[in-house]
C-alpha cells in the first residue's frame, strides 16, 4: 500500500495520495498542523494530484490546516486539484479560502 502523506521541503509539499475520509481527518489534520507550525515554514502546499476521492470530513481537516496557517500569517496552497476532488473542494467553498490553488489539465 502506498503511503498517503510525502512531505518535501522548501517550501514544504505535503503530498496526498489516495482516498481521504471520515477514517483518515485526525491523521490528516495531524500532518498539516505540524507542518503548518514549524517556524521555518512560510509556506504550505498540498498537492492532492494523487488524490482520488476526498470527504467533507478531510476538508474539515484542511480547513483546519488553512485556518492555523492564516493564524499564522502563512501562505497556504492547494495544486493538482482535479475532478471529483476539484469539484469537491470547489464547491465546499475551500478554494475560496486559500492563498492560490491550481490545477493539473
Amino acid at each position: 500500500m502506498e503511503d498517503p502523506y510525502t512531505l518535501s521541503a522548501d517550501p514544504p509539499v505535503l503530498a496526498l495520495a489516495g482516498e481521504f475520509d471520515l477514517s483518515a481527518r485526525d491523521e490528516l489534520t495531524s500532518a498539516l498542523l505540524r507542518v503548518v507550525t514549524d517556524p521555518g515554514t512560510t509556506t504550505v502546499v498540498l498537492d492532492v494530484s494523487r488524490t482520488t476521492f476526498i470527504d467533507s470530513e478531510a476538508l474539515a481537516a484542511v480547513i483546519i490546516g488553512v485556518n492555523a496557517a492564516r493564524d499564522l500569517g502563512k501562505r497556504f496552497e492547494i495544486t493538482g486539484a482535479t475532478g471529483v476532488v476539484h469539484r469537491v473542494m470547489d464547491v465546499a467553498g475551500l478554494l475560496d479560502l486559500i492563498d492560490d490553488h491550481r490545477h493539473s489539465p
